[in-house]
Protein backbone atom coordinates (compact mmCIF):
# COMPACT_ATOMS: atom_id res chain seq x y z
CA UNK A 1 0.00 0.00 0.00
CA UNK A 2 1.33 3.70 -0.69
CA UNK A 3 1.73 6.30 2.11
CA UNK A 4 -1.44 8.58 2.40
CA UNK A 5 0.35 10.95 0.84
CA UNK A 6 0.11 9.80 -2.18
CA UNK A 7 -3.53 8.71 -2.25
CA UNK A 8 -6.00 11.23 -4.27
CA UNK A 9 -9.69 10.95 -3.04
CA UNK A 10 -11.78 11.61 -5.87
CA UNK A 11 -15.78 11.53 -6.23
CA UNK A 12 -17.46 10.37 -8.95
CA UNK A 13 -21.36 11.48 -8.68
CA UNK A 14 -23.81 10.20 -10.83
CA UNK A 15 -27.31 10.45 -11.91
CA UNK A 16 -27.87 6.96 -13.33
CA UNK A 17 -29.82 6.62 -16.66
CA UNK A 18 -30.17 3.41 -19.12
CA UNK A 19 -29.38 5.54 -21.96
CA UNK A 20 -26.96 8.05 -20.54
CA UNK A 21 -25.93 9.53 -17.16
CA UNK A 22 -25.17 12.56 -15.59
CA UNK A 23 -21.53 12.26 -14.01
CA UNK A 24 -19.38 14.45 -11.81
CA UNK A 25 -16.05 13.67 -10.88
CA UNK A 26 -14.63 15.78 -7.88
CA UNK A 27 -11.42 16.17 -5.80
CA UNK A 28 -12.81 15.09 -1.93
CA UNK A 29 -10.11 17.32 -0.75
CA UNK A 30 -10.85 20.43 -1.71
CA UNK A 31 -14.14 19.71 -3.09
CA UNK A 32 -13.52 21.09 -6.34
CA UNK A 33 -14.78 19.68 -9.79
CA UNK A 34 -12.76 18.48 -11.99
CA UNK A 35 -14.93 17.21 -14.76
CA UNK A 36 -18.90 16.67 -15.70
CA UNK A 37 -20.32 15.52 -19.14
CA UNK A 38 -23.16 13.13 -20.11
CA UNK A 39 -21.74 10.03 -21.60
CA UNK A 40 -24.45 7.71 -23.43
CA UNK A 41 -24.94 4.11 -23.82
CA UNK A 42 -23.94 2.41 -27.44
CA UNK A 43 -26.17 -0.49 -26.53
CA UNK A 44 -28.63 -0.84 -29.04
CA UNK A 45 -30.76 -3.07 -26.06
CA UNK A 46 -32.05 -0.59 -23.58
CA UNK A 47 -32.48 -3.25 -20.90
CA UNK A 48 -30.54 -6.26 -18.38
CA UNK A 49 -26.50 -6.81 -18.00
CA UNK A 50 -25.27 -5.86 -22.07
CA UNK A 51 -26.93 -2.64 -21.65
CA UNK A 52 -25.22 -2.18 -17.95
CA UNK A 53 -22.38 -2.47 -19.12
CA UNK A 54 -21.73 -0.38 -21.81
CA UNK A 55 -23.73 2.20 -19.72
CA UNK A 56 -20.55 1.47 -17.29
CA UNK A 57 -18.39 1.36 -20.51
CA UNK A 58 -19.59 5.14 -21.25
CA UNK A 59 -19.00 6.53 -17.63
CA UNK A 60 -15.61 4.86 -17.02
CA UNK A 61 -14.42 6.29 -20.57
CA UNK A 62 -15.24 9.69 -19.26
CA UNK A 63 -13.81 9.33 -16.56
CA UNK A 64 -10.40 7.58 -17.46
CA UNK A 65 -8.61 10.53 -18.79
CA UNK A 66 -9.21 12.67 -15.75
CA UNK A 67 -8.04 9.49 -13.68
CA UNK A 68 -4.88 9.70 -15.78
CA UNK A 69 -2.64 12.30 -14.75
CA UNK A 70 -2.30 11.13 -11.15
CA UNK A 71 -1.69 7.53 -11.73
CA UNK A 72 1.18 8.36 -13.90
CA UNK A 73 2.49 10.59 -11.31
CA UNK A 74 2.64 7.13 -8.95
CA UNK A 75 -0.86 8.14 -6.96
CA UNK A 76 -3.00 5.86 -5.48
CA UNK A 77 -6.61 6.99 -7.03
CA UNK A 78 -9.38 6.26 -4.27
CA UNK A 79 -12.86 6.44 -5.66
CA UNK A 80 -16.39 7.29 -3.71
CA UNK A 81 -19.36 6.63 -5.85
CA UNK A 82 -21.92 8.93 -4.91
CA UNK A 83 -25.25 7.85 -6.75
CA UNK A 84 -28.91 9.54 -6.78
CA UNK A 85 -31.04 6.22 -5.17
CA UNK A 86 -33.94 5.00 -7.32
CA UNK A 87 -36.74 5.42 -5.42
CA UNK A 88 -40.10 4.22 -6.29
CA UNK A 89 -43.18 7.05 -5.54
CA UNK A 90 -46.34 6.18 -4.91
CA UNK A 91 -48.86 5.99 -7.55
CA UNK A 92 -50.24 9.72 -7.87
CA UNK A 93 -46.67 10.65 -7.82
CA UNK A 94 -44.62 8.03 -10.01
CA UNK A 95 -43.86 8.07 -13.68
CA UNK A 96 -42.89 5.92 -16.16
CA UNK A 97 -42.17 1.75 -15.22
CA UNK A 98 -41.45 0.93 -11.94
CA UNK A 99 -39.31 -1.87 -13.21
CA UNK A 100 -36.61 0.72 -14.79
CA UNK A 101 -35.40 1.63 -11.25
CA UNK A 102 -34.03 -1.68 -11.08
CA UNK A 103 -32.02 -0.95 -14.20
CA UNK A 104 -31.17 1.68 -12.87
CA UNK A 105 -29.94 0.08 -9.41
CA UNK A 106 -28.14 -2.51 -12.00
CA UNK A 107 -26.26 0.43 -13.80
CA UNK A 108 -24.96 1.70 -10.68
CA UNK A 109 -23.66 -1.38 -9.29
CA UNK A 110 -21.84 -2.02 -13.10
CA UNK A 111 -20.58 1.85 -12.63
CA UNK A 112 -19.20 1.19 -9.42
CA UNK A 113 -17.56 -2.14 -10.60
CA UNK A 114 -15.95 -0.85 -13.60
CA UNK A 115 -14.52 2.06 -11.67
CA UNK A 116 -13.29 -0.02 -9.01
CA UNK A 117 -14.94 2.38 -6.60
CA UNK A 118 -13.31 2.21 -3.01
CA UNK A 119 -16.98 3.12 -1.20
CA UNK A 120 -20.31 3.92 -2.80
CA UNK A 121 -22.97 6.02 -1.12
CA UNK A 122 -26.13 6.49 -2.58
CA UNK A 123 -29.05 9.15 -2.17
CA UNK A 124 -32.65 9.52 -2.87
CA UNK A 125 -33.45 12.77 -4.31
CA UNK A 126 -35.03 14.11 -0.87
CA UNK A 127 -32.22 14.22 0.91
CA UNK A 128 -29.53 15.42 -1.59
CA UNK A 129 -32.22 18.13 -3.01
CA UNK A 130 -34.59 18.64 -0.50
CA UNK A 131 -38.05 19.80 -1.74
CA UNK A 132 -36.95 22.27 -3.83
CA UNK A 133 -38.32 23.23 -7.28
CA UNK A 134 -35.99 20.88 -9.92
CA UNK A 135 -35.00 24.67 -11.62
CA UNK A 136 -34.83 26.28 -8.23
CA UNK A 137 -32.08 23.48 -7.14
CA UNK A 138 -30.55 23.69 -10.55
CA UNK A 139 -29.79 27.60 -9.98
CA UNK A 140 -28.94 26.63 -6.72
CA UNK A 141 -26.20 24.35 -7.98
CA UNK A 142 -24.40 27.14 -10.65
CA UNK A 143 -24.42 30.00 -7.71
CA UNK A 144 -21.90 27.27 -5.97
CA UNK A 145 -20.44 26.85 -9.28
CA UNK A 146 -20.30 30.83 -9.50
CA UNK A 147 -18.07 30.83 -6.08
CA UNK A 148 -15.48 29.10 -8.49
CA UNK A 149 -15.71 30.45 -12.43
CA UNK A 150 -12.95 27.99 -13.40
CA UNK A 151 -15.26 25.22 -12.97
CA UNK A 152 -17.81 26.17 -14.98
CA UNK A 153 -15.28 25.66 -18.05
CA UNK A 154 -15.07 21.67 -16.41
CA UNK A 155 -18.60 21.24 -17.35
CA UNK A 156 -19.64 19.59 -20.98
CA UNK A 157 -23.26 19.98 -21.57
CA UNK A 158 -24.87 17.89 -23.96
CA UNK A 159 -26.40 19.48 -26.80
CA UNK A 160 -30.08 18.89 -26.22
CA UNK A 161 -31.45 20.94 -23.60
CA UNK A 162 -33.40 18.69 -22.30
CA UNK A 163 -30.68 16.81 -21.21
CA UNK A 164 -28.61 19.26 -19.27
CA UNK A 165 -30.67 18.57 -16.12
CA UNK A 166 -28.73 15.13 -15.92
CA UNK A 167 -25.04 16.87 -15.78
CA UNK A 168 -26.66 18.76 -13.23
CA UNK A 169 -28.00 16.20 -10.98
CA UNK A 170 -24.87 14.96 -10.95
CA UNK A 171 -22.96 18.18 -9.97
CA UNK A 172 -25.62 18.55 -6.91
CA UNK A 173 -25.18 15.20 -5.90
CA UNK A 174 -21.08 15.69 -5.76
CA UNK A 175 -21.57 19.34 -4.13
CA UNK A 176 -23.65 17.62 -1.57
CA UNK A 177 -20.88 14.64 -0.78
CA UNK A 178 -18.11 17.87 -0.28
CA UNK A 179 -20.50 19.77 1.74
CA UNK A 180 -20.87 22.82 -0.56
CA UNK A 181 -24.90 22.78 -1.82
CA UNK A 182 -26.26 23.58 1.74
CA UNK A 183 -28.07 26.72 1.80
CA UNK A 184 -26.29 30.30 2.85
CA UNK A 185 -28.10 31.55 6.07
CA UNK A 186 -28.43 35.24 5.66
CA UNK A 187 -28.55 37.41 9.16
CA UNK A 188 -30.31 40.56 9.61
CA UNK A 189 -27.87 43.26 10.56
Amino acid sequence: MTSASTVRQLLVALDPGLRECGVALFDLDSGELLAAGMPTNAERRTRGLPAWARMADGVSAFVSPFLEPYRTAGEFVAITLASECPQVYTAGKSKGDPNDLIELAGVVGRVAGALKATSERSYLPREWKGTLDADVMIERIKARLAERPHEYLRVQLPRAQDKHHNVWDAIGIGLHVVGRLAPRKAFPR
